[in-house]
Formats: C-alpha cells, sequence, structure tokens
C-alpha cells in the first residue's frame, strides 16, 4: 500500500521547526533582558561579570543567522551544529536557560517532520 505525501503538505514548515525556530528567537534577547535586570536592580553573582551576558545575547545573534540560513537552505547537519554551539556560547555566562533551549532544540531536530522537511 503505497501512501500518497501532498506537495503542498511537503513544502510547509512542520510546526515543530516552528516551536524550534521561536525557542531560538527568543534566546536572542533573554541576555539582554537579564543584563539590564542585573545592572539596574544591582544583582550580582560571584565570578560573573555582566558584560558575558551582552557577549552571549551577540553570539546568540550570529548563531540564529546561521540557523535561518540552515532552514532556508535545509541543512539539518548545520542546524544541529548551531545547537552545539549556543552551548558552547552559554558556557561562560552560565545561561542555563539557554543550554536547556539548545538541548530542547537538538532533541526536537530529531522529530520525524523535521527530519522529513529537511529531507526534500
Amino acid at each position: 500500500m503505497e501512501t500518497k505525501i501532498n506537495k503542498k503538505d511537503t513544502l510547509k514548515k512542520p510546526p515543530v521547526l516552528r516551536v524550534v525556530f521561536i525557542l531560538n528567537a527568543l534566546m536572542m534577547f533573554l541576555p539582554f533582558i537579564f543584563y539590564y535586570v542585573f545592572t539596574t536592580q544591582n544583582i550580582s553573582i560571584e565570578g560573573l561579570d555582566p558584560m558575558y551576558m551582552v557577549y552571549t545575547g551577540i553570539g546568540y545573534i550570529l548563531s540564529f543567522a546561521i540557523l535561518v540560513y540552515a532552514i532556508l537552505s535545509k541543512k539539518i547537519v548545520l542546524l544541529r551544529i548551531v545547537f552545539g554551539i549556543n552551548v558552547l556560547i552559554a558556557l561562560p555566562a552560565g545561561a542555563y536557560i539557554g543550554i536547556l533551549i539548545a538541548i530542547i532544540s537538538m532533541i526536537l531536530s530529531f522529530n520525524k517532520k523535521i527530519k522529513l522537511f529537511f529531507a526534500q
């Protein structure tokens, strides 16, 4: 029994990929929000310079640009490399939310619908 794949459905981005996209877009803004809160409320964490948050935000912006390129050019390996890089970007600032989002994104990238989208 053959399954027919509707061409219109295969060209659409799957909802899971949209979730990954939104999570990574959110990651661009979080370090700057944390930087603002930490500097205006005089919050300090021992051993953490608030400028690390700014550098982390800049790193996330650059990695998001690569993520968009990977999605548009349908390069799933590059997509997964970006998630690995996001973990490395998060380490100096101790951005555990960023690490969690990168791990969730990596896991979601193995979703069947995402793999089908990138296989086209």
